[in-house]
């Protein structure tokens, strides 16, 4: 099978771009992008995502607004249309490599929409490959780079829009690929690993940052992964290696969810930078389809026939606690989410996609990464998934 990209002799293994060279239904490749503006309206994490070996393509919006979460999951089938990165009403058009992009969502039946073209101005980061093996076993083996800057469009929820200015507002996006745990439906017939943790306790951070003359990358994990510790300054010119990280957080009552506070970096031509954070409100990605967040639990990756959609409405105005559209309050099993924040440092202001996680209990690596999670129920459904068999 030929596409357009095979025009280009940039080919690495000898099949052309529709294949990749291994047969693992881990391997996927895929942008996630977010923004949020300056006032707080609105924070929104996406995401486009091929997994080539499945052949599927999946993707999701999570977008908040005035503490309600609401969610739009979607998956078809890869092929033929391979070389398109879209699903029902959600598209991404890379404009420009490593530069400009724009994601649109028209409109459906969950009642938001948006189209918002992304800037950068800076050079991206390149994070530095992870490959882990348990006991000599390939676990995972992992490719990123990072990139922030301006958007401008616009976003619905409901009877309201709001418009994005270059101005004031930013997006925060990065481009990976590889064999990822975690991803491509469930591990069912291997063995489990013994012993081995993927998370320890500790706070985990992943902070993708944007300000008027820089962006700037961080991340740190108290499991120790060849990442933690490493990031960059972001410039127009040039990248600059972030070789120290300081902070200081302050949380929502229950510990789990960031408030505000500051951090510090030191980068490699001896700049100290000083933020001070102001919590936006959290996005959690459960709702795009992470720790299984499908409505059959299954997770991202997975083939749900030509063409699937689903999603609901969450009122996650509590720091730990969802309502679904039933009223039933719940907790998920993880603590994962998304914060947005606002950034103040040297008189300037600037935006943040503040990933802030508080690890309490150490998480072992899974054979069955992906399954059906403990406690997950039908969480607050506006619709039943559509496949092509239920038509």
């Amino acid at each position: 099978m030929l596409l357009r990209f095979d025009e280009y002799p940039y080919h690495q293994i000898t099949a052309s771009f529709a294949g990749v060279a291994g047969s693992d239904p881990q391997w996927n490749d895929g942008h996630y992008v977010c923004l949020s503006d300056q006032a707080g309206q609105v924070g929104l994490t996406s995401s486009l995502r091929l997994y080539h070996n499945n052949d599927v393509l999946d993707g999701f919006v999570c977008l908040r607004h005035a503490g309600r979460q609401h969610n739009i999951r979607l998956s078809r089938r890869l092929r033929p249309a391979m070389d398109e990165l879209a699903v029902g009403p959600l598209r991404l058009e890379i404009l420009e490599p490593m530069r400009t992009v724009r994601l649109v969502l028209e409109d459906n039946e969950f009642g938001f929409a948006l189209d918002v073209t992304c800037r950068s101005g800076t050079v991206p980061y390149e994070d530095p490959a992870e490959v882990t093996r348990v006991d000599g076993r390939l676990i995972s083996e992992r490719m990123t780079y990072e990139l922030t800057g301006k958007c401008e469009g616009w976003v619905r929820a409901g009877d309201e829009r709001f418009e994005l200015h270059a101005t004031t507002d930013s997006f925060f996006r990065n481009h990976s690929w590889g064999s990822q745990a975690g991803r491509g439906g469930p591990r069912l017939y291997a063995a489990p690993t013994i012993g081995a943790k993927r998370r320890v306790p500790g706070v985990r951070q992943w902070v993708l940052f944007d300000m008027p003359d820089h962006g700037g990358f961080y991340f740190i994990d108290p499991s120790g992964r060849k990442a933690s510790g490493q990031g960059a300054i972001m410039l127009a010119d040039r990248s600059v290696p972030v070789t120290s990280v300081q902070h200081d957080l302050q949380f929502y009552e229950g510990g789990r969810r960031l408030r505000g506070g500051m951090f510090e970096l030191t980068d490699a031509e001896g700049t100290v930078r000083r933020y001070q954070v102001e919590d936006l409100g959290w996005v959690y990605c459960q709702g795009g389809g992470y720790f299984g967040g499908f409505d059959d639990g299954l997770g991202q990756g997975v083939y749900r026939g030509d063409y699937h959609v689903e999603g609901e409405v969450w009122d996650v105005s509590h720091p730990t606690q969802i309502t679904d559209s039933s009223g039933r309050t719940f907790e998920f099993d993880h603590a994962w989410a998304e914060n947005f924040t606002r950034l103040t440092s040297d008189g300037q202001a600037g935006l943040a996609h503040f990933e802030c996680v508080v690890i309490t209990q150490p998480q072992e690596w899974s054979a069955q990464q992906g399954k059906t999670q403990q406690g997950k129920t039908q969480q607050g459904k506006t619709q039943q998934g559509k496949t092509s068999a239920d038509a």
